[in-house]
């Protein structure tokens, strides 16, 4: 019997439940007190983020921003992606539920220095987060409930010998709440200015503490619903920048598009038909060549069709969440402790319907088909005939539905070693997701070829196959006029949807140390040392319709597009980490305090090998109010699942073909080109007929590791003149090398062009008249990367007899180098100031201002972000370098409004986001995926008004 989403999410939610009652139960019999809490005039030692020493300074050698739980509320923000992604120190081109094209599971992903999502690691309470997305091998945020969070811990620094691999542009930590009395109910509502995207969410929290231990319960529910790009005047229309700006899309259309032999396109004009092709006369219905007129692909009334009003700028979610934590204190040096998370989400994309391609599908039109008016054979991948394409209309959207089932467990006890100095803390974890999806809007190719294939007139009506040879159970189809009622049948006939399933597990094993080692005339040496153990596998399977034969994965039941096959891989890894904080100076002059701290990491991965890593840190404090820091790392990240093992999966890059024009002398000149420009006729002649073409992407068993390292520079300011300010201001420089990362169409063909490398030549697989069959894109190490820039952070709080109390703060980072070099010795990519397909947007200039106020039971806070001016390099796409295009800044201005009924402990919040209705930068669609702009950096939706209300019990 099968189990629908429904039931399934009510069985699965029920088990999540009654175990994190469970593990809450073995833990949580009475309450605790904290760890590290010693006699009420002794300061408590902590662990900041970036170290894993325990000290009595919040204030070190890692430069840190933290969100508190109170930061959270007052933003407004129903997920935790949602705050975290305005962060200026996020740049680049993360996932969001406003990424349809491309995304479509809700989940958010977080991208610091915009090195790319697989570059930042996410820990919870300092410890590896949970599972890693099939599409981008990293963690959905969205998926850590808000009401679970104490506060979150933003590493801006490169910390590889820390935390291991991925530490590259830094560390997000969320720390959860320690310990809860009582109870919280919290509700929310939102919709946008055009009363669309309403949103709706609801929590609960509860908590008791005593003197043994605690327990702490919450679930969350947050319900988004989409918004459609043809709701928005930027997004409704697919804007193209080809020499001119216009309206276009793509040239898929409804109505056909047909090439023709020369001879049959005369009578349509000739060389009057620029575009060498045909299309139906809208409400003709195809029967006849009178039907059919000159296909016009530009202009203002050209034919191309605007696929735009069928995407999506905000994709739908359902999203619940249950979380458990607690501790129980055996006695004074054992506390055992608990966390469980489990969260279900669905979520899905929609995109227009089917595009059609008779050449690239291999499915030939037959001459003898009832329905063709041309009396000649079209399409089939040989190349004989000449192609015909259509968009299916009739076979509704793309689009799919995806259930994401994931939960993690971490069990553990800590304590004291005796009476010594010494801490342990053993943990044991196990993460889980599981991903289904259901896709529909495509075709059965085999069926589509018979009912496209000859045809003729039966005695039960048309029949597809010849009279000496029929096929039963098919019905021949009118692909040169779908609308036709007629052809509902038909049409059903060829229909295909498909599921897909992913699973991913991590298991992992640690015990951390942490002490004084021995003493020093400025204090104590202290030592964190410890051994990691961790198991990662997935598995990936596609629908048996979907199945592909190695290596192009062209061909399967379905229509080309969704072909793949399965996966699975895994690997283990051990680790062991040292890190030794030794203060050289205290009270000495002009030297407070002077603390050298060294680490080091080896790992062992069995997929690649070992690695060794090291970091140095110095730390001097040569007054009260100042702090001079300073610290080097190694830097690596080891190839993930999908780096390795991600199954074939389709994709339409932009490219532009250097054999575009090519002639003997071309060839003669660079022999290269020969080997580029397989089956490319060298008559000056040949065209690239659409910027899009098939790529396929696969994961790739022979990666290396990258290594670099990182440097951060900075000092932080408190000056005792002025109670309540803060100011600090990093440097911080990035050098990776052996990037992992997918070989880009564009760059695989410039290689094969320049040094003529078998490799990056035999991607790409011609069809016999030289046009593009498909291009394959395996990940590869490939290239260097340097990036540099400043963070710099100032904040003052100051309180008022009559005005109550202010806070005031701004964060700026500032990225001034941002260089990619595929090959050595060719000139450098300069990203810096650019919004790049392959990196996204790395604005020279993000910052963040705030503007709190509170008195008595009103709060107010208001926030203002701004993303600087950016360029978009060749932004034409046509053959040849063109001018920049430069696209203006863009601030965006969020307020709240807070007030806390007295003697009820009820909160209200009224809050809006962007304000002033900033609506996005025009980027164009041929520089990006979605909805004309950038969707990872611009706010999409427009002026979003929300009301909070939360009650404590």
């Amino acid at each position: 019997m099968q189990i629908n989403n429904l039931d399934r999410m009510d069985t699965l939610v029920g088990k999540a439940v009654r175990f994190a009652l469970l593990s809450g139960a073995v833990t949580a019999a009475a309450p605790t007190v904290a760890l590290a809490q010693q006699a009420s005039d002794e300061l408590e030692e902590v662990l900041v983020t970036g170290s894993r020493i325990r000290r009595v300074d919040a204030e070190n050698a890692n430069p840190v921003q933290i969100v508190t739980a109170e930061a959270i509320k007052e933003s407004g923000a129903a997920t935790i992606g949602e705050l975290l992604q305005k962060l200026p120190s996020i740049a680049g081109a993360a996932t969001s539920p406003a990424t349809n094209n491309g995304g479509g599971d809700g989940a958010s992903n977080i991208e610091l220095r915009g090195l790319g999502v697989e570059r930042t690691l996410v820990l919870i309470n300092g410890r590896r987060f949970g599972a890693l997305g099939d599409a981008t091998s990293a963690i959905d945020v969205n998926s850590i409930p808000v009401n679970m969070i104490e506060r979150v811990e933003v590493l801006k620094q490169g910390a590889g010998a820390i935390y291991g691999s991925d530490a590259i542009g830094g560390v997000v930590n969320f720390i959860t709440r320690s310990s809860f009395d009582g109870a919280e109910v919290g509700v929310d509502y939102g919709q946008s200015s055009r009363s669309d995207g309403d949103r709706k969410g609801i929590n609960f929290t509860y908590g008791h503490s005593g003197d043994r231990g605690s327990l702490m319960l919450g679930l969350n529910y947050n319900q988004q619903d989409s918004i459609s790009a043809g709701d928005r005047a930027f997004s409704r229309n697919a804007i193209y920048f080809y020499g001119s700006v216009f309206e276009g899309g793509s040239s898929r259309v409804p109505n056909g598009r047909v090439f023709l032999p020369a001879a049959q396109l005369a009578q349509y004009g000739g060389a009057a038909c620029a575009s060498g092709s045909v299309t139906r006369i809208e409400g003709a219905p195809g029967t006849s060549l009178a039907n059919y007129r000159c296909f016009i692909s530009s202009g203002a009334t050209n034919d191309l069709y605007n696929y735009q009003p069928e995407n999506l700028i905000l994709t739908p979610q359902d999203r619940v969440s249950i979380f458990t934590l607690g501790s129980f204190d055996i006695n004074e040096n054992v506390e055992l402790y608990s966390e469980f998370l489990y969260n279900y989400t669905t979520s899905g994309f929609k995109i227009a319907p089917l595009p059609f391609d008779s050449r690239a599908d291999d499915i030939v039109i037959s001459a003898q088909n009832l329905y063709n008016p041309f009396g000649v054979s079209l399409g089939g991948a040989d190349g004989v005939n000449t192609n015909a394409t259509w968009r299916m209309l009739a076979l509704g959207n793309r689009g799919n539905e995806i259930s994401s089932y994931q939960g993690q467990v971490n069990l553990g006890a800590r304590g004291q070693i005796m009476t010594s100095s010494w801490n342990y803390d053993l943990t044991a974890g196990y993460g889980r997701m599981d991903q289904e999806t259901s896709t529909s809007g495509y075709l059965f190719s085999t069926r589509l070829r018979n009912a496209v294939g000859p045809s003729f007139n039966g005695p039960n009506g048309p029949t597809c196959g010849t009279v000496a040879a029929p096929i039963s159970g098919c019905i021949p189809l009118n692909i040169f006029n779908l609308t036709d009622p007629s052809q509902v049948a038909a049409l059903s006939q060829i229909a295909g949807d498909y599921n897909q399933a992913y699973e991913y597990s991590i298991k992992n094993l640690s015990l951390a140390l942490n002490g004084d080692l021995f003493d020093m005339p400025a204090g104590a040496a202290k030592l964190a040392t410890g051994f990691e153990y961790r198991e990662q596998a997935s598995a990936f399977d596609t629908d048996f319709v979907t199945e592909a034969e190695p290596p192009l994965f062209l061909n399967c039941l379905l229509g080309q597009e969704p072909c793949s096959g399965d996966r699975a891989g895994g690997f283990k890894v051990k680790e062991l980490y040292a890190e030794l904080l030794l203060p050289l100076l205290s009270g000495a002059p002009a030297a407070k305090s002077l603390n050298l701290i060294i680490g080091g990491r080896y790992s062992d991965y069995t997929t690649y090998g070992s690695s060794t890593n090291g970091t140095y840190k110095l730390e001097w404090r040569p007054a009260d109010d100042l702090l001079v820091r300073a610290s080097y790392a190694d830097v690596f990240r080891a190839p993930t699942l999908i780096d390795l093992y991600q199954a074939p999966t389709a994709d339409a890059p932009t490219f532009t073909d250097p054999c575009i024009g090519l002639t003997q002398a071309m060839v003669t000149a660079n022999a290269n080109l020969a080997l580029a420009c397989v089956n490319v006729p060298r008559d000056g002649t040949f065209q690239q007929a659409n910027g899009q073409v098939t790529g396929l992407r696969t994961g790739n068993t022979a990666l290396d590791a990258e290594d670099g390292d990182a440097l951060t520079l900075g000092f932080v300011y408190d000056p005792s003149w002025l109670a309540g300010a803060t100011f600090s201001v990093d440097y911080w420089r990035y050098k990776l090398n052996n990037i992992i990362q997918l070989a880009d169409v564009n760059t695989s063909a410039t290689i094969c062009v320049q040094t003529g490398d078998p490799f990056f030549c035999g991607l790409h697989t011609r069809f016999a008249d030289g046009t593009t069959q498909v291009f394959r894109e395996p990940r590869v190490n490939l290239g260097t990367l340097e990036l540099n820039g400043f963070d710099i952070s100032a904040a003052y709080r100051f309180d008022t007899a009559v005005a109550g109390k202010w806070r005031v703060s701004l964060d700026t980072t500032i990225t001034d180098k941002y260089d990619n070099v595929t090959l050595p010795g060719t000139p450098a990519t300069k990203v810096a100031g650019y919004y790049d397909r392959q990196y996204g947007n790395i604005a020279k200039l993000r910052m963040t201002g705030q503007l709190g106020w509170s008195m008595g039971d009103f709060t107010a806070l208001a926030v203002a972000r701004f993303i600087d001016k950016i360029k978009l390099s060749d932004p034409d796409g046509a053959p040849g370098v063109q001018p920049d295009l430069r696209v203006k800044a863009a601030t965006y201005v969020d307020m709240t409004l807070g007030y806390t009924i007295p003697s009820f402990g009820t909160k209200v919040q009224l809050g809006v986001n962007n304000l002033t209705d900033k609506q996005p930068p025009i980027l164009y669609q041929n520089n990006v995926i979605n909805a004309n702009t950038d969707v990872s950096t611009y706010d999409t939706i427009g002026r979003y008004f929300y009301l909070n209300l939360s009650h404590k019990f």
